[in-house]
């Protein structure tokens, strides 16, 4: 080992160690200078390695890589359920949208249908996500948000098993297929769709793997249920089926399969968005103002799309966008693009983000990248495929790793302790929610909201004011919209608890 190797070590090992304090207390100061943000430590110490790595080989533990993939997948479940919990319990997540399926959830349990008052209405108005109906047993013995935020963790956890078993037969039981598999587990994308709350989409990524890793296996009837359970996620999930169609056609030459696959997907959200949604809605479908520029329905938009491309391309070709693409490849060190074919299926959800007058499509961290991320995985693999005789092969997944932990290195903000330690103020929040009794009408901050609704009725303030019994907000904003008709019963740490005068 050179002397430069040592020096670079001895000062991973004090980066680390600074780490593991600034996680502990919350915030250090290092030459006069105040730190308060884990990840800065984090992108340091990965460059260090990545120098250290350049300076001389590094030695790694041998791992069977079957354990190491599920070792990867155990140790994200229990660090990205920490954080998905905690977060919920600091009052750090929203009522758009885990309050929203926390209440869809409880209210089919309860026998009530999947009713929401987000605003009130039937949910499959919204979002059509019959899955949800799976997580009705969660509702009956552990009502409430967490259930929902550890069965999330849980499943994109599992998609790493299915990337390992889907790249083990590409590329054999090789140490490549685990380093996949935990290239996966530090996708930005997915620990963003992670934290964002609660999203049925999101299981789309572990069954799209799923899907394609048991077509690989001559396994069909589970491949169906994989396709079938991904429909299920939310309507516009058939997007991503269709993205499945043309990967059996592209990458798997299977033409007249993928086909079908393809058009009855596109026939299903075509019925599902004219007929089914707006029966549930009393109205048509709301979700298309995004790409209005292109018109107001599926059919006016694919026609123009085609026969119309002066209107779009300014929109998906702006700089933003470009990055957008750059950083979703980044990651997965723009291996995607030695699979051209495999990376063709992508283009249907890719095409939705780009298209899009939305900036928050294109964020590499939201949740809408949750039926582009699963098709650049497949694609990952199948061009590591192409280059794992080639002797540089390692350091190309090695140039993903650095990549991906420097945009991923956000998450481990939520770790810190002053993220999750309670302060006055939230001890505050939890001691009025108390008092307000489990049936109640409730209208309260939307940060409030996810630990209230599991009941008929629960509102954002000012909505629903008038028609609940109970109104909880922060001062400054009771102060800005007063709740007539309430009188004061709590006050505590800037919070106010109202209840309707009788």
């Amino acid at each position: 080992m050179t002397r430069a190797a040592r020096l670079l070590e001895a000062a991973a090992a004090c980066v680390a160690l600074l780490l593991g304090v600034l996680i502990a207390t919350g915030g250090l100061t290092v030459a006069g200078r105040s730190f308060t943000r884990a990840d800065e430590f984090v992108i340091l110490l990965a460059v260090i390695v990545a120098l250290r790595a350049l300076a001389a080989p590094l030695r790694l533990p041998t791992v069977a890589p079957a354990r190491l993939a599920i070792l990867g997948a155990a140790a994200y479940a229990l660090v990205m359920g920490f954080i998905v919990v905690t977060r919920h319990v600091a009052l750090r997540t929203h009522a758009l949208d885990l309050g929203y399926y926390v209440q869809v959830v409880w209210s089919m349990a309860a026998g009530l249908g999947a009713y929401v008052t987000f605003p009130p209405m039937h949910a499959w108005g919204d979002h059509l996500s019959p899955v949800l109906y799976f997580l009705m047993p969660l509702a009956w013995v552990a009502p409430g948000a967490i259930g929902l935020l550890v069965v999330q963790t849980l499943v994109l956890a599992a998609g790493a098993l299915a990337v390992f078993g889907y790249a083990a037969r590409r590329l054999g039981p090789a140490p490549a297929a685990a380093g996949l598999a935990l290239l996966f587990l530090v996708n930005p994308s997915l620990h963003g769709i992670n934290i964002r709350d609660i999203h049925p989409q999101a299981f789309a990524i572990t069954l799209i793997v799923a899907a394609a890793l048991a077509f690989d296996a001559g396994r069909y009837a589970w491949c169906a249920v994989a396709l079938a359970l991904t429909l299920a996620c939310r309507e516009d999930a058939a997007i991503a089926v269709v993205g499945f169609g043309i990967w059996l056609a592209a990458a798997r030459g299977r033409w007249w399969l993928g086909a079908a696959v393809a058009v009855a997907s596109a026939l299903l959200l075509a019925v599902d968005l004219k007929y089914v949604m707006p029966l549930f809605r009393g109205e048509p479908y709301p979700h298309l103002h995004r790409h209005a520029y292109l018109g107001s329905s599926v059919g006016e938009i694919l026609l123009n799309i085609v026969a119309r491309p002066w209107r779009w391309v300014p929109v998906a070709l702006t700089g933003g966008k470009i990055v957008y693409l750059l950083v979703m490849l980044l990651p997965l060190g723009f291996l995607p693009l030695l699979a051209p074919r495999v990376l063709v299926a992508a283009l249907p959800a890719l095409a939705v983000n780009l298209l899009s007058v939305d900036p928050v499509l294109a964020n590499f961290r939201s949740q809408y990248q949750a039926f582009v991320l699963p098709f650049l995985m497949l694609a990952a693999v199948d061009g590591y495929a192409r280059i794992r005789e080639w002797r540089r092969a390692a350091a190309v997944l090695a140039f993903g790793f650095f990549a991906s932990i420097v945009l991923t290195a956000r998450t481990t903000n939520d770790l810190m302790v002053t993220r999750w330690r309670l302060d006055a103020g939230q001890r505050a929040a939890y001691s009025l929610m108390r008092q307000i009794p489990r049936d109640a009408a409730v209208s309260a901050n939307e940060r409030l909201a996810p630990h209230l609704a599991t009941r008929r009725q629960i509102f954002i303030y000012p909505a629903g004011a008038g028609i609940s019994e109970y109104v909880l907000d922060v001062e400054p904003v009771l102060r800005a919209q007063p709740a007539n008709g309430y009188r004061e019963i709590g006050r505590a740490g800037g919070w106010i608890l109202f209840q309707r005068g009788r």
